[in-house]
């Protein structure tokens, strides 16, 4: 394919050089160009056999555009050869080859992106569409109407054509350069509708593709007291869309912390409807977490943390915790204190990460690694059965709308609606064991606490502690881990009033009191 290609070009650049020659003409055997020409045809007629020899469907195959393009080419150059004359005829639609091009340049890897595909996919048609036009005209006007006997003809060159069919397009209309014949006039008022409505809708997007790699190349603006997270490594738009749908599964007015994605590539189009119906919450940038100059633009130094995500559908699963390593290096080496989330596919390179001196576990820097959550959950899974249910309902958002029948099922997806949720406890509860909290909670505030942030006074150790034993008395200002259906209704467990809220039964009545104004 791409040797025809190349051919194909090296056949129009004949045609480009003979178009200065009149478009039929006495020939002879001293001109160069014709047994080169001569061969290049040869190998499309041999290509041609192959491609025909090889079609599924003989009858559609020759209303191919290749199949047309070969059948106009190919017979009048041998024919010409024979009977020495250079006519050149309808050469020009060698240009249509042009179409080929985002197929070649994928096959030599030269475009790896969405944008710079259909950026070449735009250029192929704009460029072929001129060319094709251009020979068209190029041929009538050097032969004149068939009916006058070439009498209006006019000696054009196929670069004027080109010229004539730009400056068409564009509605600009110089007049220097003008068709004289009723064939070619015609074409070109057709030529104008057509190339109206062809470019009106390519050539906007062309720019846009530019406009649009500008616009992802600014900074971020770090505002003073507003949250927000980084998020770079595996920008795509399945790993996009799930992060967004977890992240944001809180209702507007909820999240008060906004991610900014940073990409190694322009987001293509998908991506870029994604954000913008996030708009509110989401920022992109286009940079590298290996450089420092993107790592500044994005202010990694003023995040909340950095989460970088892992690509568990690559084929080298090393190749990729290799490369999101080296991001956790090249950001802990920019700034040292910021908070890394990392995912890592295969557990053995988890050993690498706390190596690195900057790496903090108190500071929050935390390893998820998919190989161990995988086989933790089949194994947990055996000894508790349902648990795997039971942890993909609370942290994952169910997105399948099931109507149920049966009571079972009315309560299994009345239960969906439960998720984990945070809350600073009430300070009336410090002094409490958590065993008289969780009782509290459940029987009053219709809550459950399964967690609680705490810190040791002996040992001075701070973290979390999942269904702590009697002997943990729970202090003020404690972080408690419930499960509920929303942050408005955890929200009583800091609204709790020993005073006020101690004859109150009824949960929604549970609200800001004037103790804690």
């Amino acid at each position: 394919v791409i040797l025809v290609f190349v051919l194909s070009i090296g056949s129009l650049i004949i045609y480009f050089i003979n178009s200065s020659d009149p478009v039929g003409s006495c020939s002879s055997y001293e001109d160069k160009t014709i047994p080169i020409d001569l061969t290049f045809n040869a190998f499309f007629t041999f290509y041609f056999g192959l491609r025909f020899l090889a079609a599924d469907d003989k009858i559609r195959f020759w209303l191919e555009m290749n199949s047309i393009v070969d059948i106009f080419t190919i017979p009048p150059t041998f024919i010409s050869y024979y009977l020495k004359s250079n006519w050149l005829g309808l050469r020009f639609l060698r240009a249509l080859r042009l179409l080929e091009l985002p197929q070649i340049l994928q096959m030599l890897r030269a475009i790896r992106t969405s944008n710079a595909l259909k950026f070449s996919k735009l250029l192929s048609i704009v460029f072929s569409t001129w060319f094709t036009a251009a020979g068209f005209i190029h041929l009538v006007e050097n032969s004149g109407d068939p009916w006058l006997k070439g009498r209006n003809s006019q000696n054009l060159t196929y670069f004027d054509s080109i010229y004539l069919v730009m400056a068409t397009t564009s509605t600009v209309g110089f007049g220097d350069v003008v068709a004289k014949t009723s064939l070619g006039r015609t074409f070109i008022m057709f030529f104008t509708l057509g190339s109206l409505i062809l470019f009106a809708n390519y050539i906007p997007e062309i720019v846009e593709l530019f406009l649009t790699k500008k616009t992802y190349t600014s900074s971020y603006e770090v505002l003073k007291g507003k949250k927000f997270v980084v998020v770079c490594g595996n920008i795509t738009v399945d790993s996009v869309t799930a992060f967004l749908r977890n992240f944001l599964r809180h209702k507007s007015g909820e999240i008060n912390t906004e991610i900014v994605f940073l990409g190694e590539a322009p987001p293509s189009l998908e991506l870029q409807t994604i954000f913008k119906c996030y708009m509110a919450y989401t920022t992109f940038v286009s940079g590298s977490a290996l450089k420092w100059e993107d790592l500044k633009r994005v202010g990694v130094e003023s995040a909340e943390a950095c989460l970088i995500i892992a690509n568990p559908l690559c084929s080298d699963s090393h190749d990729e915790d290799t490369s999101n390593i080296m991001r956790v290096l090249s950001i802990k080496n920019y700034y040292p204190h910021t908070r890394i989330i990392i995912e890592i596919l295969q557990s053995h390179n988890k050993d690498f990460l706390p190596k690195i001196p900057s790496w903090n576990w108190t500071n929050g820097d935390n390893i998820i690694c998919f190989a161990e959550l995988k086989l933790g959950f089949i194994a947990q899974g055996c000894l508790v059965p349902g648990l795997c249910t039971f942890l993909t309902s609370l942290f994952l958002e169910q997105n399948s709308k099931v109507c149920p029948k049966e009571p079972w099922q009315k309560i299994f997806v009345s239960s969906l609606k439960n998720k984990i949720l945070t809350q600073r406890l009430s300070d009336d509860l410090a002094g409490m064991t958590f065993p008289e909290v969780s009782l509290l909670c459940f029987v009053k505030l219709h809550l459950m606490l399964i967690a609680i942030k705490h810190k040791s006074t002996a040992s001075g150790y701070c973290g979390l502690i999942l269904n702590p034993p009697a002997q943990v008395m729970l202090q003020k200002n404690t972080l408690g881990f419930f499960i509920a259906e929303s942050a408005k209704h955890v929200k009583r467990a800091f609204f709790y009033c020993a005073t006020c809220h101690s004859d109150v039964h009824s949960p929604e009545l549970i609200r800001r009191c004037s103790c804690k104004s």
